[in-house]
C-alpha cells in the first residue's frame, strides 16, 4: 500500500470513528474535514462519498447528503449500500415514491456487490422499506414487507423492535378498562 492509499484509509477511518459520535456536532464537523481530506486523495471513492453523505445526514443537511450519495452512485452505480442511503435521504426529504424506488434498486443490487457482510444491509433494507411504505399510507404492503423481513432476518433487533412498536400501537384502551 503506497503512502496515498494509507493516508486515504487513515482519513476515512478517522471520519467513520468521529461519525460514530453523531450526537456531538463538533465531532461531525471534524469528521467532515477528514472525509474531505480522503476525497482530496481519492475523489472517485464511492465509500468515501457515502461517509460524506452520512456526515451530512447526521448534520441534518439532507440536500448535501443527497448530493454526496449521487456522487457515490456516479462512481459505483451497482453499490447496494449507496442505493440504500439514497432511499434513506429521500425518505428524510419526504420524497417517498423516489425513496421506495431506490430501496427496490438496493434489493436488486444487493447480490451484485458480492459483499460478505451484507446481512446488516438486508435487515436495514426491510426496515427502511416498511417505514417508507408506511409513510406512503400503504399499510398492508408495509406489514407484508415487515413480515418478509422477519422471515429472512429472524434475529434482527431493529425488526423485532419495530414488531414490538407495531403491537403496542394496536393495543386499545377500553373506556373504564385497562389496556391488555
Amino acid at each position: 500500500m503506497n503512502t496515498y492509499e494509507s493516508e486515504f484509509e487513515d482519513n476515512l477511518e478517522v471520519a467513520r470513528s468521529l461519525l460514530a459520535q453523531s450526537e456531538d456536532a463538533s465531532a461531525l464537523l471534524e469528521a467532515s474535514d477528514f472525509v474531505n481530506r480522503a476525497l482530496a486523495i481519492q475523489s472517485d471513492s464511492a465509500s468515501a462519498w457515502l461517509v460524506k453523505a452520512q456526515v451530512h445526514s447526521a448534520l441534518d443537511d439532507d440536500f448535501a447528503a443527497l448530493a454526496a450519495v449521487e456522487m457515490a452512485l456516479h462512481y459505483h452505480s451497482t453499490m447496494a449500500e449507496a442505493h440504500y442511503w439514497r432511499a434513506a435521504v429521500l425518505a428524510d426529504l419526504e420524497r417517498y415514491d423516489e425513496a421506495l424506488a431506490a430501496i427496490d434498486e438496493a434489493f436488486v443490487r444487493l447480490g451484485c456487490t458480492g459483499g460478505v457482510d451484507d446481512d446488516w444491509l438486508l435487515e436495514d433494507l426491510y426496515y427502511e422499506k416498511a417505514l417508507i411504505e408506511d409513510g406512503l399510507g400503504q399499510l398492508e404492503r408495509a406489514a407484508a414487507t415487515f413480515r418478509e423481513g422477519l422471515q429472512k432476518c429472524p434475529n434482527s433487533p431493529a425488526l423485532k423492535a419495530l414488531e414490538r412498536e407495531t403491537m403496542r400501537a394496536k393495543l386499545k384502551v377500553i373506556p373504564g378498562g385497562r389496556a391488555w
